[in-house]
């Protein structure tokens, strides 16, 4: 490439400030299934102590203690209602890595917009220094070739009033004796020359 440049994207602010975002909302993702999965925990710490609960009613029922089985039936009441709040904010929970979920992908489709938009933009870029090179090789190659003509003109027109200057110039009285004398001994040597050739 004869035209040095270097491909500079126009808008890599907001493809960095994008890409930015998507590391910024992967994160936060998981953050969210973090704190998904601690609700899931506790929900099934919940279920756990529930079946615990109904298990020990059931022995203190077969015991024969009642007592135990109230306190135990009122136990396993509260350990009911905690389950639900907690179904309900694991299902909150779920909602909010789904939702992540969605900004992260919306995020990444935006990046990818933005690689292509730049790729092609890249192309583009490559494709007019092509075309700028190959002008730019044409230009100096026309240049070259005037060049040249221009010096083969004034050669010949050097030459041509060398020439000129040449037949204008008078004839000296010796001059004109020596062309003359040549001139009459012409037809004789090539008498000379063509009784040699037989």
């Amino acid at each position: 490439m004869i035209v040095p440049a270097k491909f500079r994207y126009r808008m890599a602010t907001v493809l960095d400030l994008r890409v930015k975002r998507e590391d910024k909302l992967t994160q936060e993702k998981a953050r969210i299934e973090r704190a998904r999965d601690q609700e899931r925990d506790a929900r099934d710490e919940l279920k756990a102590r529930l079946a615990g609960a109904r298990r020990s009613m059931g022995a203190s029922l077969a015991s024969g203690q009642a007592a135990n089985v109230q306190m135990g039936n009122d136990y396993a009441a509260v350990l009911e209602k905690k389950l639900e709040a907690q179904e309900q904010r694991l299902r909150e929970a779920e909602a909010a890595v789904d939702k992540a979920e969605q900004d992260l992908k919306l995020a990444k489709r935006e990046v990818k917009i933005l690689e292509k938009h730049k790729d092609k933009a890249k192309e583009r870029w490559a494709a007019e220094m092509a075309r700028k090179d190959a002008m730019l090789l044409d230009e100096m190659a026309v240049q070259g070739y005037l060049k040249k003509e221009r010096l083969r003109i004034e050669e010949d027109e050097q030459d041509a009033a060398r020439e000129a200057a040449l037949a204008a110039e008078p004839e000296s009285p010796w001059m004109a004796g020596l062309i003359q004398a040549s001139e009459q001994q012409a037809p004789r040597r090539l008498g000379l020359v063509r009784k040699e050739q037989p």
